[in-house]
């Protein structure tokens, strides 16, 4: 295995570890509001604060998926800067 295939599995597991957690946010919350029975006038007061938590932590998940992200990007850029391009091929000269 070389460095770029090492570097790819943990991109790999890093993207898949955010969907999931993403997903499961998700899926949880729509579950807490469709199954489980809540007052007519109100929010349930363990609900407000389940929501609030929740709010949190995509907050910081999607704010380091961001970040990286934006390393990422930085880091393409700069290398697409630094290469020269390649300067037109002349006819031959007739």
């Amino acid at each position: 295995m070389n460095n770029d295939r090492i570097e790819g599995i943990i991109k790999l597991l890093i993207t898949v570890t955010f969907c999931m957690t993403i997903t499961c946010m998700v899926f949880l919350s729509m579950y807490s509001l469709v199954f489980v029975p809540q007052p007519m006038n109100a929010i349930a007061p363990a609900d407000k604060q389940f929501f609030f938590l929740l709010s949190d932590m995509s907050k910081y998940i999607l704010g380091s998926l961001g970040t990286l992200l934006a390393i990422k990007g930085k880091d393409a850029l700069m290398d697409a800067i630094k290469k020269d391009p390649e300067p037109p091929k002349d006819e031959e000269k007739k």
